[in-house]
């Protein structure tokens, strides 16, 4: 599983993980970048770590995935098609759930129950993940579950929008509603970490998507925006790998 080869760099360790540099093929034939991080007491399971952003803003950084390694997961983070040394193009949550379910399909290869968490645009392709396949825990926090609400909310992404969408939403609505978690059910639990005073991603986006599945998701509301202090972020987090473990 982990011998170097072309797609298998080992990075310099950072505490006692082994993190590699991989990359992994998606079912349209892209070729993905991807963190792994090898957990030194495993506890048979996987955490798949879905990024925010987009190209280089909110790149995953190898410390962050280290607190779930820490408590045992084999943990995977990729860095989305296109992206350092990928093929292909980010289209926010069309084609590119692929790079997603691509990455949890390796995860399954590997250990028998694989659960997964992102944040913001994360928090998006982790919610449309749960739908397309039966992930054991799925974790959004600040996640965008109605791409229309983005639109409207983030003046400065709408024409990055309209480039990955064709257009505006009145115009292209399928475009937008193929990227909204709130239209896709999922499969398994869901929990939603959400700031009241987010102002990224408001908070409507988490409160509807419990109202509409309210059987499979528990909604817990912090008195933060959209990016929590450090200390309280770790807290949470800790709550979070509990929950998933069980």
């Amino acid at each position: 599983m982990y011998s170097p080869n072309a797609d298998w760099f080992e990075l310099p360790k950072q505490g006692p993980f082994r993190t590699f540099r991989i990359y992994y093929e998606t079912s349209d034939h892209e070729r993905v970048g991807a963190y792994v991080v090898l957990p030194t007491r495993p506890n048979g399971q996987g955490m798949l770590y879905l990024r925010g952003g987009t190209r280089n803003i909110g790149m995953v950084r190898p410390t962050r995935l280290m607190q779930f390694a820490q408590a045992g997961f084999l943990v995977m983070a990729p860095f989305y098609r296109g992206n350092l040394g990928g093929t292909g193009k980010e289209d926010f949550g069309h084609h590119d759930i692929r790079d997603a379910t691509g990455a949890y399909d390796w995860l399954t290869r590997h250990v028998e129950r694989v659960s997964v968490f992102g944040f913001s645009r994360g928090g998006q392709m982790a919610l449309l993940l749960a739908h397309h396949r039966p992930v054991a825990r799925t974790v959004s926090w600040a996640g965008v579950t109605n791409l229309v609400w983005t639109y409207e909310e983030q003046r400065t992404m709408q024409k990055m929008l309209r480039r990955f969408t064709g257009g505006l939403p009145e115009t292209q609505q399928h475009a937008y509603q193929v990227r909204s978690p709130l239209y896709a059910a999922p499969q398994g639990q869901v929990l939603l970490i959400h700031g009241r005073y987010d102002q990224k991603v408001r908070l409507r986006h988490a409160t509807n998507y419990a109202a509409r599945y309210p059987s499979q998701t528990r909604l817990r509301i912090y008195e933060q925006a959209h990016q929590f202090p450090l200390h309280e972020k770790f807290a949470v987090t800790k709550e979070i790998i509990d929950w998933m473990m069980h």
